[in-house]
């Protein structure tokens, strides 16, 4: 990994790789691999490099995120991507180029760097904060992807088995009923709108509940 932060940082800076990355388009590993046509872009050159060498599958899938993330960026200046970089590091009091490497070697779905470039924007824009972006992070690493898409449906009082308890302990719901007689039901949180609007870019219209409530119970003849 600690080859290619130094080659990741100078693509970052050079509107030239951007520029080809952009030019060539979203085209496949394969002919990225066999065609040679971001040799140039200097992390994939390097990776690239070290994928022919050792044919590792993890290197091959690090490299189909890092042209992604390069070409879903390309619409951001080098100066935003800068200050972005910088207030990354000091937060993180860690070098934010490896950071953010790792972020993306720990994805496990390549959907997910779309979600990520847009927090990231989402980020330079300053719709939301370093704190949050790396909150949001944290969080998109931990939700399945399939599972990511069911969040809209905590719009309202909901539960549903399975997608609940993943979204619930990545801490995007809220506990907002207790049920005596049914499922409890749970909500999105503040959390999961940012994720929603900034991440996913969907429209949010939800009232967030800050407590949970009792449902009217039914008292039964025992």
């Amino acid at each position: 990994m600690k080859d290619i932060v130094k080659p990741f940082e100078e693509t970052c800076k050079n509107k030239d790789a951007y520029d080809l990355v952009a030019d060539v388009g979203d085209v496949t590993m394969d002919t990225i691999i066999d065609s040679g046509v971001l040799d140039g872009v200097p992390v994939i050159g390097v990776i690239k490099g070290l994928y022919m060498v050792t044919k590792n599958y993890q290197t091959y899938r690090l490299m189909k995120k890092i042209h992604r993330f390069i070409f879903l960026t390309h619409d951001t200046t080098i100066k935003e991507r800068m200050k972005f970089l910088s207030e990354y590091t000091e937060k993180n009091k860690e070098n934010g180029c490896e950071v953010l490497l790792s972020l993306l070697d720990r994805l496990d779905n390549t959907n997910k760097v779309n979600i990520l470039t847009n927090l990231m924007k989402a980020k330079i824009k300053e719709e939301i904060s370093i704190e949050n972006f790396i909150r949001l992070c944290a969080v998109l690493e931990r939700i399945p992807f399939p599972d990511i898409n069911e969040l809209s449906k905590y719009k309202d009082d909901y539960y549903e088995k399975g997608s609940t308890d993943i979204l619930l302990t990545s801490g995007v719901l809220s506990n907002t009923i207790i049920d005596a007689n049914d499922t409890n039901k749970y909500r999105i949180n503040s959390l999961g709108v940012m994720l929603l609007k900034h991440g996913l870019q969907q429209d949010v219209d939800v009232e967030i509940k800050d407590s949970t409530h009792l449902s009217d119970l039914v008292w039964q003849k025992i």
